[in-house]
Parts: structure tokens; sequence; C-alpha cells
């Protein structure tokens, strides 16, 4: 299993989210859906779950739209797990 499919399955999808949003890129949402839909939709109820949430984020400024896609907003952190250096990235 990937760093990733780990991350997704074991981290909160907000966590998730700030992860992958931390460098200029972001991700698309489409990329975003697929992710979690391989991982059966872990912490988030269905793909619709998963718009709210981002909605949620962005209406918090922690991200922000960006195309078909979401990049890190103002008010952006660097995630929990991320600061505890729980996993390594060869």
């Amino acid at each position: 299993m990937s760093v990733i499919a780990t991350i997704v399955l074991n981290e909160k999808p907000e966590e998730v989210i700030l992860f992958l949003t931390k460098n200029e890129l972001g991700i698309s949402l489409p990329g975003l859906d697929g992710l979690y839909n391989l991982a059966n939709w872990a912490h988030v109820e269905n793909n619709l779950g998963l718009l709210n949430l981002v909605k949620k984020m962005s209406d918090a400024g922690f991200i922000k739209y960006s195309g078909t896609g979401v990049v890190r907003g103002p008010n952006w952190r660097e995630p929990a797990f991320m600061l505890e250096g729980k996993y390594t990235f060869d």
C-alpha cells in the first residue's frame, strides 16, 4: 500500500486535504474524489460528503478553489501528522 493510501485510510479528511494542498499545484477535485473512492470513502460518507467538506474548508480559508481543483488558502496550516513526522516519503 502506498504512503498516500495509508494516509487517506488513517487520517482525518481535513488533514489529508491540507497535506494534498501543501504545494502550489494542489489537487484536482477528480483526483481527490478518486483517492477517497479507492479507499471506499474512508472517513467521508460519499463524494457529496467530500465536496461538502471541501466547501467548508474553503469557506474557512484553509483551501481555495483554483480551476478544477483546490490549492492552499490564506489560513492553510501544516497537517498534524506532518508536524509529528508520522510518515516517511522515499
